[in-house]
């Protein structure tokens, strides 16, 4: 019982200690199970196993952020000290992304209310200790900088080639390209973590990866690819105007977010990592 992988409605009703009468397994990370489940007292749900670390940082996240407003799962149970450690949530209405210019100005507004958490240091919660989480490095470019070393591996197994690894490490070592004060960040502000229906925003999941960051990553990370949406989120998120270094700044964390998924995969042992490489290259090409 202590291999997530093996994990299925019997394993969840034995840690719950309730009855499971619906099981559907869902997509997720290598190194995490996440299953919708529907519990024996009627209430849809999702359940995470993770890394310790990793329940213990969304649990407070989630907490942190309803606090503030912020629309994310409502927490049923949560366990970082299980033989298995678990997360259950209730299931969020609506569907993953943005359709809407209103849902993604709404998008841009409640980013702002994210990153309004104050902060110290830089890093990824998953990755330091304490609770609140505390981040590791001095700075944002510190960190980035950090993160030249944990390519190195990657590049030695054959999956990134010489070349590349060489112009993705000398653009980690630019300290002047990421030299911009940390906010509170979601880590993996993609458009799926994202639920609405039609221009109301649902909810906001998947917060493990939350952090101490350059508010660029989840700019960046919140790709809609349809230009309308992407400058609706913009201008919404900057009231005073867009930056006009905003083009050069998105196009750096959106290869930066790209290397840290090649290395976070990497180190978990997970196996889709040689089709991640032409996307770095196309979006290197953009830095």
């Amino acid at each position: 019982m202590s291999d997530a992988g093996r994990i299925d409605a019997e394993v969840i009703e034995c840690l719950l200690s309730q009855h499971v009468t619906g099981y559907e397994p869902l997509s997720g990370f290598a190194a995490n199970t996440v299953a919708a489940v529907t519990l024996g007292s009627g209430a849809r749900a999702v359940f995470k196993a993770a890394a310790a670390r990793e329940v213990e940082v969304e649990l407070w996240a989630l907490r942190s952020m309803s606090e503030r407003g912020v629309p994310v799962p409502e927490v049923i149970a949560g366990a970082p000290d299980a033989e298995i450690p678990y997360l259950v949530t209730r299931l969020v209405s609506g569907e993953p992304g943005v359709a809407t210019r209103e849902a993604a100005s709404e998008v841009g507004r409640l980013l702002r209310a994210v990153h309004s958490l104050p902060v110290e240091g830089a890093g990824f919660f998953k990755e330091a200790s304490g609770s609140p989480p505390c981040a590791g490095a001095a700075t944002w470019a510190d960190q980035v900088a950090g993160l030249a070393d944990r390519l190195g591996p990657v590049a030695d197994a054959g999956i990134l080639p010489p070349t590349l690894h060489a112009r993705c490490r000398d653009l980690l070592l630019d300290g002047p390209r990421w030299d911009q004060p940390c906010v509170y960040v979601h880590g993996d502000f993609h458009p799926r973590h994202v639920l609405s229906a039609g221009s109301r925003i649902e909810g906001i999941i998947d917060w493990a990866d939350c952090g101490a960051a350059g508010p660029w990553l989840d700019l960046a990370r919140m790709d809609f690819r349809e230009p309308g949406l992407q400058r609706a989120m913009l201008d919404a998120y900057f009231p005073a105007g867009i930056p006009d270094d905003a083009p050069s700044h998105l196009a750096n964390h959106r290869l930066l977010y790209m290397l840290l998924a090649l290395m976070w995969e990497y180190e978990c042992g997970g196996d889709w990592l040689h089709e991640r490489v032409p996307g770095i290259e196309a979006a290197l090409a953009t830095t």
